[in-house]
């Protein structure tokens, strides 16, 4: 395909436009070859064009200040770290002033120096670092996601996390142990291996470690109570006791898979404060609906094994 193409697309599972061939009758004589650069526009380093896949990648790593900012934004996202006040355009300003050139520099930012952003006033300082030492409190699934492995989504981080149990197994385990894994196969195992044998991802990890950065290990897959295996459960509207990726993840410990959407298959429905569309389909559909009191009453009796759904 060249610049000002013409080609004929479909919409692919009805949703993707897929572009089944180029109309190279239609090609006009101004059409230009399209060229992959070489080097990163943002740091100058070598363009990676790996074999079998489409994308093409710079190479800089967190030395990008592009790809410093990407991950840094991802770190902070609601289902990683979750760093309350941490926006991406609070994020561009850290990075383009060379305040954070590492994850672990934003858990050695101080009130003072922060204060000094246009537009963000000592209070608003305050609350950020408050934010960030709040942060350091997290779980394995969160931090596995929050390092931004490639192909490493949410249920991938839980079903890493609840397999190995701690970091420190997951990092020294080898292709074979991480295809044991549940939904990791070749490529993903692949990624994860390739990323805990970098030794700047290392460094990364000991030095957020050495920030303060802490969780409680998670109990192998084998050794807890799994009386919700097999099973589809979906949560909808506010629930006051816990956020609702609070319950996704007790869920998922106790082997449910959490989808967002209902269906046939769904075992459950957990109704919130202000369920929507969600609740008014499952009622449809004869699935069962707890609300949270009960929710929470299950959910304490099989976290103690005691019980069947």
């Amino acid at each position: 395909m060249s610049l000002v193409e013409q080609s004929m697309p479909w919409r692919h599972f009805e949703v993707i436009p897929q572009v089944i061939r180029v109309l190279e009758e239609y090609r006009p004589a101004d059409a230009r070859a399209i060229v992959f650069p070489e080097h990163c526009p943002a740091c100058g380093a070598q363009i990676e064009h790996l074999q079998g896949e489409v994308v093409a990648r710079c190479s800089g790593g967190l030395s990008c200040p592009a790809q410093r900012k990407e991950a840094l934004k991802h770190l902070a996202s609601r289902r990683a770290l979750d760093i309350d006040g941490l926006g991406e355009k609070l994020i561009d300003q850290l990075v383009e002033r060379d305040w954070v050139k590492s994850p672990a520099d934003l858990f050695r930012l101080e009130a003072g120096r922060l204060a000094e952003l246009p537009r963000m006033g000592q209070k608003s300082a305050e609350n950020l670092v408050a934010a960030l030492e709040k942060a350091k409190r997290t779980t394995l699934p969160r931090f596995i996601f929050a390092l931004g492995i490639r192909e490493v989504g949410e249920a991938t981080a839980v079903n890493l996390a609840r397999h190995f149990g701690t970091l420190e197994a997951l990092m020294e385990a080898d292709i074979e142990a991480l295809e044991a894994v549940e939904d990791v196969g070749p490529v993903v195992a692949a990624h994860v291996h390739t990323f805990f044998r970098q030794p700047h991802n290392r460094e990364t990890i000991d030095d957020l470690i050495a920030c303060g950065l802490s969780w409680e290990d998670e109990q192998i897959v084998g050794e807890r109570p799994q009386p919700l295996v097999g099973q589809r459960w979906v949560l909808t509207g506010t629930l006051e006791s816990m956020t609702r990726d609070e319950g996704k993840a007790r869920l998922q410990a106790l082997g449910a898979k959490v989808t967002g959407s209902v269906s046939r298959k769904t075992a459950c429905v957990v109704a919130g404060e202000a369920a929507g569309s969600k609740l008014d389909k499952a009622e449809q559909m004869g699935v069962e609906i707890i609300d949270e009191t009960t929710f929470l009453e299950r959910l304490e009796r099989w976290e103690k094994g005691e019980g069947s759904p």
